[in-house]
């Protein structure tokens, strides 16, 4: 019984020691084992004594609101017939009980539960009792993380058909015994279907998040990239000199034009590490390079990738041109001539962005377009 006594305090203080960051609550589908604490209080009549009980539960939960459980308690009590003597008593009560929970979704979650089974009371010297018992009670759950919670619980047991020895009234084959138990533990859910975190906040509503947003009051509609500014960031070419008019007979022959200076376009497309597919939330940026490529149907480009100092050189090599191939392939796929298109990958040598930052290595991600 001593043993009984320390482990209930100590499950009560690691439960309320653990409090802190608390989620919601209950999981449909999820499975559950709850061990308990508490006190068992027997009907005067019974003859035995009030001593602490242990318990333990394996549930399920059907949905948010409804849950089964099957549980097993054990009282180590003694008879009390002073002056003839105590005796060693191990009651032990299961049953199957199902569970109905108010506020499934918070942090505190209170319920009711009924159920039946049975209770079986051995005893040293004296024949063994066996008996039917229902049962019901109320209960709280409060959940300090996604899977944990402290559990409280009271709950009614009534002893049906008692005939034990020194029961009072044993010989009333009838009679009903009241008991009580009151306990405390833990709850722990695992499995089942996990609800999704909220969206982060995206106060321009342009689909990047506040968090990572560099330009957080883009205009409604603007495209951007995976920093939330305009994608294409243009290298503009060198003013070209005009050239010292000279006499010439008349009539003067036209100049000829300036040769087009290389021009670089980038697209950062936030690729994931080590990552080079084409994803969803780069068809909109891809969208807007097959746009500035119609422009001029007789340019040719050359499609540039890069990646961030994360990882071997000739392994970044390769999954930059593996990113310039993807970038190229797609465009090709939407109409883009494929002898416009040459494909070139750096790798890690010509970062735009601080590779000693995350954001930077995400930025360095990229794949550019230059002209020829």
């Amino acid at each position: 019984m001593k043993s009984l006594k320390i482990g209930f305090f100590a499950l009560l203080f690691a439960a309320v020691a653990l409090t802190g960051n608390a989620q919601a609550g209950q999981r449909e589908g999820a499975f559950s084992l709850s061990p308990m604490i508490g006190y068992h209080v027997f009907e005067g009549d019974q003859n035995t004594d009030n001593a602490f009980v242990g318990s333990f539960s394996i549930g399920y939960n059907i949905t948010k609101h409804w849950a089964v459980e099957l549980g097993a308690s054990y009282t180590p009590t003694e008879t009390d017939q002073f002056p003839a003597g105590d005796e060693d008593v191990d009651v032990w009560a299961v049953g199957v009980n199902a569970l109905y929970h108010f506020n499934p979704d918070g942090h505190f979650v209170p319920y009711i539960t009924a159920g039946f089974g049975g209770m079986i009371f051995t005893v040293d010297n004296i024949d063994d009792d066996e008996d039917y018992m229902m049962n019901w009670g109320i209960g709280a759950k409060y959940f300090f993380s996604e899977d944990l919670a402290l559990r409280a619980e009271l709950r009614h047991i009534i002893d049906m058909h008692s005939d034990r020895s020194w029961d009072r009234d044993g010989s009333d084959s009838d009679k009903f015994d009241n008991n009580l138990m009151a306990m405390a533990g833990l709850y722990w859910q695992f499995g089942g279907a996990v609800a999704p975190p909220p969206p982060p906040a995206d106060s321009d509503r342009d689909g990047i998040p506040d968090i990572r947003d560099k330009c957080p009051d883009t205009p409604l509609g603007v495209m951007v990239d995976a920093v939330g500014c305009p994608p294409v960031e243009r290298t503009p070419p060198p003013p070209v000199a005009k050239p010292a008019p000279a006499p010439a007979p008349a009539p003067a022959p036209a100049p000829a034009p300036a040769r087009m200076t290389k021009e670089i376009i980038t697209f950062n497309l936030l690729f994931g590490f080590d990552k080079h597919d084409i994803t969803d939330e780069m068809v909109p940026v891809l969208e807007q390079a097959k746009g500035i490529l119609d422009e001029d149907l007789a340019a040719t480009f050359m499609v540039l990738g890069h990646t961030c100092s994360i990882g071997d050189d000739q392994y970044n090599q390769k999954l930059s041109e593996r990113r310039a191939t993807s970038i190229r392939n797609w465009l090709v796929n939407n109409g883009v001539k494929a002898e416009r298109l040459e494909v070139m990958g750096y790798g890690e040598s010509q970062p735009k962005y601080d590779n000693n930052t995350k954001d930077g290595r995400k930025l360095n991600r990229r794949v550019e377009l230059q002209t020829h």
